[in-house]
């Protein structure tokens, strides 16, 4: 069962917690000063783009008018937050007085100096490399100063001009040059920094970010490039006396953004960068740092056309910074645990594994005349830092809609509406961003509904819920793969609910048997920041059809009955990857102790520390929309899209909650798997009646710092606990708390490359319901976020597919037509639905999939997906 905060138990948190702001977290890791302590010296080595190509602040037309520069990121509400520490109270750029940097470019004067904008092979300071920010994240984190060695040159292949004394051959002149400049700068470091109180120095670490020249190089410098970047590591160390010098890998960035493979000999390249990282002769001191995510889009960036210099987008190269400092800096952590701790008397028992569970939310109980549907507000967000591959599966907060009954419901019958946030194993575009499904199940499973035309499986011979939901809207288009929203929303409220609207009138009889299909055509609603009000519905027969072949079942479903305003909400997780390792005793006398490692999670916080994961939950009654939507379709008003605050009850939550998340190898059974105890590092907490979410244990929880949105990491290691009275469980600790040899702390969660998405793609045989009668307008294209193509046209609402299998007769689907012009006429996508939120800021959908009707079909007309694919690669620029 769940170890929520109501447990009672061993290690139970205090009511005193403090929890932190979000100021407060990123404060905690400021360190206090002491005694002058020696000097860190790191290396970062490379070619063109650690050179530094980012943009700082020319605004000129040659520079996109200043698109995507340090400047323009610093004057954008949504992003200035973040590198607010690049400037100084006056405005100008911040010089820090702890770290310096050195580097001698290949024309021009030695550059070195305290920390600022400038350091590169360009004059003036108006550029800046992968330093800047890998400087701060550096001088922010450890108590000693800080000196930057820069040895890039641009144009350089590791396979000649870095080339290391092992790999035989002609050693390098670049290889050669950085091991001079090396030592000549740690001889030189006091006549070039008087003003250092360090006592001595340490060479901490070396960087190396690299790869496009060698990538050029196919047939020779690609099959080559692990093995030439392993010698170059160990002869690194060796020519500098640092047998053990911790080294971090950024990966080729290239012009590939976050779901694209890089093409050919750039792919394998980037896979020999992972694989020399992993080598297992570098016990843990080696870290590959992928940097995909970190691409922007040319048209947003200041030099458009240098896509092999990732555009000199300036929150490119400050990302790419961040994260080699965060690598680094778990790299030296990770190096005096080593030290501290023995090693174990035997090899670890490594396995695959996985985490899995629900999240609980506990609220009170709502009148049951409020059966007519509902709304809320859920958080959307990254709850991986990568996508972990087909395999993974769960969705965000959501609730299960069913039929409410007057007694026990019927035994052996499953149908509902679930659906909501987040990943499925069948999506073909994923990315770390969620997309929302509606997730109407017919009984049993026998069939599913997650959106016009996308139903279970993709054989339309088999339709089983492809042709279940009608489109309503005509400013939105729905793709099949799930409706996205925009790519990088980061805690902010997704709006939805169902109430049934009677756009299809009931009918005795279904599928030409004395069947009944009722009139509840149940809506998706949205409240999101780009669009308001009705998306799409089930069409009655979704539900009715079992009920021809099982007659029992009539009156029973969706289509008739009112739903249960009596709701479960809870976060669904199916499958999160981890890795458990079980290891000897260090004296090989004690017992065994297993540790286990997940992939990293995160959850949104607001500036208040606050994470917020559902507000507003809303039920209404059918007086809400239901009939005067009915009295208006027979000629009364036209029917209010607010809704009536007295035909609704908003849920309040309670205190509490808790957790079903264990982790367990890969085939466990079911009453072998351990529970994670969840308190000890979030509490469950109503931050008021209406909203709902988590504090967190500052000791275990920590900010992520990617530029992808605010929010925290959760703990990703842990360890079983044996307490007396208890089952084993779960107990969350600190990366250093686990032992180097347990072998977890090199394993990685990178997204696995897998065979090829395919297409959807929808009937075109000439007699198929998507070309007879057919479109009206089209076909038009959509790039989405994700990376796909969307291809949709437009069709007569009564004559889209989904109509024309909903069993109605030409006169039953032209009296729905003419009550969906009615609601195109009035109920627009700019008016007020649902009460808006009391906290938080509305999350938007993907813009791409925001469209206009072609003039002359404003009303009545609808648009309708076709195909979705990923075409074409981004254009590629030599080096």
């Amino acid at each position: 069962m769940a170890h929520g905060t109501g447990e009672k138990g061993p290690d139970m948190m205090a009511s005193t917690r403090w929890f932190p702001t979000w100021a407060a977290w990123l404060l905690m890791a400021s360190a206090a000063s002491g005694e002058p302590l020696p000097l860190k010296v790191f290396i970062l080595a490379g070619q063109s783009n650690m050179e530094g190509q980012a943009v700082a602040d020319l605004t000129d037309r040659h520079h996109n008018d200043g698109k995507g520069t340090l400047v323009a990121i610093l004057n954008d509400p949504a992003r200035r937050d973040r590198f607010a520490h690049l400037r100084d109270d006056s405005g100008a750029w911040r010089v820090r007085d702890d770290v310096w940097v050195r580097f001698r470019p290949r024309r021009g004067p030695l550059l070195a100096g305290p920390l600022t904008v400038g350091f590169t092979a360009y004059e003036g300071r108006h550029h800046f490399g992968p330093e800047l920010q890998f400087g701060h994240v550096l001088g922010d984190a450890l108590d000693n100063e800080v000196l930057i060695i820069k040895t890039a040159w641009g144009g350089k292949s590791l396979y000649e001009d870095f080339r290391p004394p092992s790999s035989g051959g002609a050693t390098g002149p670049n290889y050669t040059m950085m091991i001079q400049q090396v030592r000549e700068a740690l001889d030189e470091f006091r006549r070039e920094f008087p003003q250092s109180r360090s006592t001595g120095h340490e060479l901490a670490g070396l960087v190396w970010y690299h790869g496009w020249n060698d990538g050029c190089g196919p047939d020779h410098a690609v099959p080559e490039y692990e093995t030439n970047l392993v010698n170059l590591i160990s002869d690194v160390r060796r020519d500098l006396g640092a047998p053990n010098l911790p080294v971090v890998i950024g990966e080729l960035t290239g012009p590939w953004g976050s779901g694209i493979e890089a093409p050919g000999a750039w792919g394998r390249l980037r896979e020999a960068q992972a694989a020399a990282a992993a080598r297992p002769e570098f016990n843990n001191t080696v870290a590959f740092v992928p940097t995909r995510d970190f691409v922007r889009r040319p048209e947003d960036s200041p030099n458009p056309t240098h896509e092999h210099h990732e555009c000199g987008n300036a929150e490119t190269y400050l990302l790419v910074g961040d994260a080699l400092g965060r690598a680094m800096l778990g790299l030296l952590g990770g190096e005096r645990s080593h030290e501290s701790r023995a090693a174990p008397a035997e090899p670890p028992e490594i396995r695959n594994g996985e985490m899995a569970g629900y999240m609980l939310v506990p609220l009170e109980r709502v009148p049951e005349r409020f059966n007519a549907g509902f709304s809320l507000y859920a958080a959307a967000w990254p709850l991986l830092e990568q996508y972990p591959g087909s395999r993974f599966q769960t969705g965000l907060f959501g609730t299960w809609m069913f039929a409410q009954f007057d007694g026990e419901p019927p035994k052996d019958l499953y149908s509902d509406i679930e659906g909501g946030l987040g990943w499925w194993r069948d999506t073909r575009f994923a990315t770390t961003t969620p997309k929302f499904i509606m997730g109407g199940v017919a009984p049993n499973f026998s069939s599913w509904a997650n959106g016009p035309g996308a139903g279970k499986g993709r054989d339309w011979d088999r339709p089983l819920g492809k042709y279940a939901v009608a489109q309503l809207s005509p400013w939105v288009v729905w793709p099949p793969d799930g409706l996205n929203i925009s790519q990088g929303t980061c805690g902010e409220l997704f709006g939805y609910g169902y109430l049934p609207l009677p756009i299809i009138d009931a009918k005795p009889t279904t599928a030409g048997k004395p069947v009944p299909t009722g009139d509840q055509c149940w809506t998706l609603f949205l409240n999101t920041a780009n669009f308001k009000g009705p998306l799409c519905f089930f069409t009655p027969y979704f539900w009715s059809a079992a009920a021809v072949e099982r007659p029992e079942l009539a009156g029973l479903l969706l289509d008739s009955r009112p739903s249960d305003p009596n709701k479960a909400f809870q976060m669904e997780t199916q499958w999160v990857p981890a890795v458990l390792s079980t290891i000897a005793a260090g004296d090989g006398r004690g017992e065994p102790m297993t540790f286990a490692r997940t992939a990293p999670m995160s959850f949104p916080v607001d500036e208040q520390g606050r994470t917020v994961v559902l507000h507003r939950l809303t039920t209404y009654t059918r007086d809400a929309l239901t009939e005067p939507v009915r009295r208006w379709f027979a000629g009364g008003p036209v029917a209010k899209t607010e809704i009536d605050p007295s035909a609704s009850h908003v849920q309040q939550f309670r205190d509490g909650g808790g957790s079903t998340w264990q982790i367990s190898p890969d085939g466990q059974r079911d009453e072998n798997k351990r529970d994670i105890l969840w308190s000890g590092f979030g509490t469950p907490t109503a931050h008021d009646p209406i909203t709902y979410g988590y504090r967190w244990n500052p000791d275990l929880v920590f900010p992520v710092m990617d530029g992808g949105g605010r929010r925290v990491r959760l703990p990703e290691y842990f360890v079983i606990e044996q307490v007396e009275g208890w089952k084993p469980r779960w107990k969350a600790v600190a990366s250093d708390d686990v032992p180097r040899g347990a072998g977890l702390h090199s394993r990685r969660f990178d997204t696995p490359r897998e065979r090829g998405e395919g297409a959807y793609v929808t009937p075109d045989a000439p007699d198929s319901p998507f070309r007879a009668p057919g479109p009206v307008a089209g076909p038009f294209e959509t790039t989405l976020g994700d990376g796909s193509t969307l291809t949709y046209a437009w069709y007569r609402f009564a004559d889209q597919p989904a109509m024309l299998n909903a069993d109605l007769t030409t006169a039953e689907r032209e009296n729905a037509q003419r009550r969906v012009e009615m609601l195109h006429r009035e109920w627009t996508r700019d008016k007020t639905y649902f009460a808006p939120p009391t906290t938080g800021v509305l999350a938007s959908l993907d813009p791409a999939l925001i469209v206009t009707p072609p003039p002359g079909l404003e009303v009545g007309y609808v648009p309708i997906a076709l195909r979705q694919e990923r075409k074409g690669e981004p254009r590629r620029a030599p080096r």
